[in-house]
């Protein structure tokens, strides 16, 4: 590697870091689940273990244990403080990531400047940046897809490769579920297509791959059926056809279907042959994609995006026009990645990811859950792309300060995917994943007097539960947020079904933050509390029981109940 490439690996590092920690600045802790993060890793941390009964909204949490092991490591063999752990280690591995796409995009293209150029985009993606900037187990899955997708396209060349390979995608089974998912379509993809492409030939290199191959397979659908029971009992059942377990029994006869056609494709005297684009091709690639991103984007604020209730506004697509100006460019270099040794494995895992997406939105929206695909599918994007800007810039660029000015322009638009990574929540429907200092003292408070259920959203449902161990409704009720009276509210206060059992209410949460918008399902908009909503607290039977100017916690008196 070249000093000057080393120093902008470097550089890009740091930006992927400091972008990922930015909320820490003015939030006490960043994302939606902390609490219940916090609570298993302080039980892992005093008693050794984590408590597989468990009443938090994550009932799958402890059996996908792999980020609270590496968090308790630290702790434990570190000395560092839990809550700085907490906050720290998961979004600072998760910016890591941009060191395993630089050496992919490196290996595929042979080229510093496209290496660069993808792991800049990806440091500085909206839909990569926000995702990774949490603690959560999708964030250290992440790297752990990324650094496991490097060593995979090193396997047929370098027997070694294996030894890591297992070790790290076991890690990453036992960490996120839908990681591994991702991690294994990618994997099977960029096989069978090349495969498809290129008649197959019997090499140690391909039967190390297939062996990983197998491995991963047995790995992931052994763990999910033999041990994480709740993953295998609810979860999976969350999609819209019948019987649930169709699409369970579709995987392996898709998989065999394409094993026959590899197969039947051996003795076929046809030979793909890419061509390399032309400056007009290439121009024309990529103002067709940026056509279709801005009328997908036209969509999701008309209609949805795909597998959610939210709608973005015009405002969000102009924050995210350098973002989608950059990645369009991907289009351009789709074609001439196909001349490159590793590049149909990126346009393999691309497609594996777009058909997923597909698939989600159809049949499995709570599972293979659509817009979470976008995190994953802007990897092979940034590397396209970089491979689309070059060719395009070598092609329309006669002069060096016509290239100087190409590339100019490339990173004022790169600024602008920076500026957004983290937008407010008024870009992202309301949603606040923040939590406030302040709301720990109501939650405090709350654990020495509160005894019985809580109803309060999902962020505030989190405080409670994880740092006062009091147990609250999570998503389960939405009417005494919205109800303009308590006959309104009283369906939702009453026989609840919630992670912790079944319970009437005893208290009501109001906070700062739950009131400006309440989160609830996390592909729903926040939305915020109307004001007669918030004055029928004033009334009986809630009888107000602790108030901070921040948070208030309200009684219900269920004997002056109407």
């Amino acid at each position: 590697m070249r000093r000057s490439t080393a120093f902008a690996l470097a550089a890009i590092v740091l930006a992927s870091v400091a972008v990922r920690l930015w909320p820490l600045l003015g939030n006490l802790y960043w994302g939606s689940d902390i609490g219940e993060y916090y609570a298993l890793l302080r039980s892992l941390d005093a008693r050794g273990a984590i408590p597989t009964a468990y009443a938090g909204w994550g009932i799958t949490y402890p059996y996908f244990p792999g980020m609270f092991f590496a968090q308790a490591s630290v702790v434990a063999l570190g000395g560092a403080e839990l809550t700085a752990v907490l906050d720290l280690l998961v979004p600072v591995l998760g910016a890591l990531a941009v060191l395993p796409v630089f050496l992919i995009a490196a290996d595929v293209s042979r080229d510093d400047r496209v290496a660069l150029f993808a792991a800049a985009l990806v440091a500085g993606a909206m839909p990569h940046a926000y995702a990774t900037s949490h603690t959560a187990p999708s964030t250290l899955g992440d790297l752990l897809v990324f650094a496991t997708l490097a060593l995979f396209l090193r396997l047929r060349k370098e027997p070694a490769a294996l030894a890591a390979l297992v070790p790290l995608s076991a890690a990453l089974v036992v960490t996120h579920h839908l990681a591994a998912y991702f991690l294994l379509i990618t994997v099977l993809a960029a096989t069978i297509l090349r495969s498809l492409v290129r008649p197959i030939v019997w090499t140690d290199g391909l039967r190390r791959e297939l062996s990983f191959e197998a491995f991963l397979l047995a790995a992931i659908f052994g763990f999910w059926f033999g041990y994480a029971v709740p993953f295998r009992d609810n979860l999976l059942h969350a999609v819209s056809v019948e019987p649930w377990w169709a699409p369970l029994a579709a995987f392996p006869l898709v998989l065999a279907l394409l094993v026959i056609v590899v197969v039947l494709r051996r003795g076929r005297p046809w030979r793909y042959r890419p061509r390399v684009s032309g400056a007009g091709l290439a121009a024309a690639m990529y103002g067709a994609a940026v056509a279709f991103e801005f009328a997908t984007a036209g969509f999701a604020a008309v209609v949805s995006i795909p597998g959610t209730g939210v709608a973005v506004s015009p405002l969000t697509i102009a924050l995210f026009a350098p973002l989608l100006l950059l990645v369009a460019f991907a289009a351009a270099g789709r074609r001439d990645a196909d001349l490159l040794r590793r590049g149909l494995d990126v346009s393999a895992w691309f497609l594996a990811l777009a058909a997923s997406t597909f698939l989600g939105t159809a049949v499995a929206t709570q599972v293979l859950i659509p817009y979470r695909h976008i995190e994953y599918l802007v990897v092979p994007l940034a590397i396209l792309a970089g491979i689309g800007l070059t060719r395009l810039v070598a092609l329309a660029a006669a002069g060096r300060a016509q290239k100087g000015l190409a590339f100019a322009a490339v990173a004022v638009l790169l600024a602008g995917t920076f500026a957004t990574a983290i937008p407010p929540p008024a870009v992202l429907a309301g949603w606040d994943e923040g939590t406030q200092a302040a709301s720990l003292d109501g939650a405090y408070w709350a654990r020495d007097h509160v005894t019985g259920l809580v109803a309060a959203d999902h962020r505030a449902s989190t405080i409670l539960f994880g740092f006062a161990g009091v147990n609250a409704t999570w998503d389960t009720t939405a009417s005494p947020f919205f109800a303009a009276d308590f006959a309104g509210a009283r369906p939702g206060l009453v026989r609840l079904e919630t992670p912790s059992g079944t319970f009437d209410v005893s208290y009501v949460w109001i906070d700062r933050d739950l009131a400006a918008g309440v989160q609830l399902k996390p592909w729903d908009p926040a939305l915020p509390m109307p004001a007669a909503s918030l004055e029928k607290f004033s009334s009986e039977p809630f009888v107000k029981v602790y108030d901070d100017g921040f948070a208030q916690m309200y009684w219900i008196d269920w004997g002056l109940a109407p």
